[in-house]
């Protein structure tokens, strides 16, 4: 089994990254606004967290219907609360997860319900498990279905064809777009008071550990690789990877982008030595990270690299590493915990809140 799972990880960054975003948007003719009776007063836009998102066609409007903008560009109308929820998307799942019950997200991926892949595994095992078909998703009766800009736009047609909401969004690792997914999928849901209360906890968790690294000296930054193997590949992370602005978050600096390095490209050991990282970190599954670290610590080709020729090398958890939602902060906690180990010795990250059930 395990010779067959390595031969299917060479597309796990990929994957993850597809499957945190797989999607497509919804048109529709902008219903007219609520009848003036039915919506509650207008909040100043100082003071309404919703104003900031660019995705909500009118931040005051909280009651139904109520517009947003699909990443495509669309209006799309949410009709009504949606009580049952489709999104085809690993990041988007555990989005969502984090402000409504388990019971609302009617059905899933199978990616999701996979451990090694999703960190809301254990949250969606009643939920159905659907892939692409059109008939299978509308089969769900879902009221609406928030997913990636990456959906394909024939699926898009058909479920909005008959009458179902569907909202593209593309999910980034950058921070303000966290809280900003965050806040929409709020508003789609009707969450509004849970996704302004987990938006403030997952801002102030960042920022306190901005708090204690933003102002580090650039000569105190170590230089940080991350490198994975999959099927006799070397992959790294260089700049706009979600491994890269972890890495940067937790102050760091990330060598490969320092190389010039964009996204996750193949690489060889030559390139390890050109890059003499003082930390490498490893972010993929454990049946092959700790071989794959063992296999670094004794080549001798690299035997000079600084973090080898010390030992730094650091297996982190994938899934707070290659997602894309509010679980990279918990990746730039952890990562702050061995790169400024005086800085939170004995810290302690607990989990995210999570919605009432």
């Amino acid at each position: 089994m395990k010779h067959i799972a390595r031969a299917l990880m060479p597309i796990f960054l990929l994957l993850v990254l597809l499957l945190s975003a797989c999607d497509d948007g919804y048109s529709t003719t902008p219903a007219p606004s609520s009848p003036a009776a039915t919506q509650p007063p207008a909040t100043a836009a100082a003071a309404n967290p919703f104003a900031s998102v660019p995705a909500i066609v009118n931040p005051s409007n909280l009651g139904w219907p109520r517009e947003v903008k699909s990443s495509n560009g669309s209006t799309v109308t949410i009709k009504a609360k949606p009580e049952r929820i489709i999104t085809l998307s690993v990041g988007h799942d555990e989005i969502t997860l984090a402000l409504v019950p388990a019971n609302r997200l009617v059905a899933v991926s199978s990616s999701t319900k996979n451990a090694a892949f999703s960190n809301v595994a254990d949250l969606v095992k009643g939920a159905a498990t659907i892939g692409r078909e059109p008939e299978v998703i509308l089969a769900q009766r879902p009221d609406v279905m928030f997913s990636s800009s990456l959906l394909a736009a024939t699926l898009v047609d058909a479920v909005s064809k008959a009458g179902i909401a569907v909202v593209q969004t593309e999910l980034k690792n950058d921070h303000q777009d966290r809280i900003n997914q965050i806040l929409l999928a709020g508003y789609i849901y009707g969450e509004e008071k849970r996704a302004t209360d987990f938006a403030r906890e997952v801002d102030q968790r960042f920022t306190a550990v901005q708090a204690i690294v933003k102002n580090k000296a650039v000569s105190a930054r170590q230089r940080v690789g991350s490198y994975t193997l999959f099927s006799d590949k070397l992959y790294t992370a260089g700049k706009n990877s979600t491994e890269g602005s972890i890495i940067e978050n937790a102050g760091g600096a990330n060598v490969a982008a320092e190389a010039g390095l964009e996204r996750n490209p193949t690489i060889n050991y030559e390139a390890v030595i050109t890059m003499r990282p003082d930390i490498i970190i490893i972010a993929q599954p454990p049946d092959g990270a700790e071989p794959f670290r063992k296999s670094l610590l004794a080549n001798a080709v690299i035997s000079d690299v600084p973090a080898v020729k010390s030992g730094k090398v650091y297996l982190v958890d994938p899934l707070l590493f290659t997602t894309l939602s509010h679980y990279n902060v918990r990746g730039v906690e952890e990562l702050a915990k061995i790169l400024w180990p005086s800085d939170f010795a004995g810290k302690e990250f607990p989990p995210f809140s999570k919605p009432a059930q």
